[in-house]
């Protein structure tokens, strides 16, 4: 049901845990010592129909431009990741993404001072169950009978002459 990103690079990497009793699953990501310039990392994975939250973080280390991050863009499903904090430790998060069952992509775009690094976190509850057609039928069946019984129930008043 899940998977892991292929590694390109041994310093990718994206951990999605077992789903706990409830359903739902947390994961990390992140890249480490990213080269200097731009840069494009993609996370591929899976999970079931939900809603997802994210968030993503880099930090400057003793202020050493080398390990800066700048991020460009950070999506999720080619949605956009809001801008919490910007400059020399940069955050960006998303809440409450509905999610389809199959497939997620995690895109995240910016420049690196030739160091850099940043770490993130997913996490996802499922959607509440859809009833079976064995039961879409019995509560059918049950307001059929209902509706019924009210229309019977009118013909047995007698009337007041």
């Amino acid at each position: 049901m899940l998977m892991v990103a292929p590694a390109a690079n041994a310093a990718q990497f994206i951990n999605i845990s077992a789903p706990g009793p409830a359903g739902t699953i947390s994961g990390a990501f992140g890249y480490n010592e990213i080269g200097a310039g731009d840069f494009s990392h993609v996370f591929d994975f899976n999970l079931p129909a939900g809603v997802s939250n994210a968030s993503i973080v880099s930090s400057l280390i003793f202020d050493v431009a080398e390990t800066d991050i700048n991020f460009s863009s950070v999506t999720l499903n080619g949605v956009e990741f809001n801008i919490e904090k910007v400059g020399d430790k940069e955050s960006r998060f998303l809440d409450n993404l509905a999610i389809v069952a199959g497939p997620q992509q995690l895109i995240v775009k910016g420049w690196s001072g030739g160091n850099g690094s940043y770490g993130g976190q997913l996490s996802f509850a499922p959607t509440g169950a859809v009833p079976e057609p064995a039961t879409w039928a019995m509560m059918i069946i049950g307001f059929g009978a209902a509706g019924t019984m009210v229309r019977n129930r009118r013909k047995l008043v007698p009337s007041a002459a």
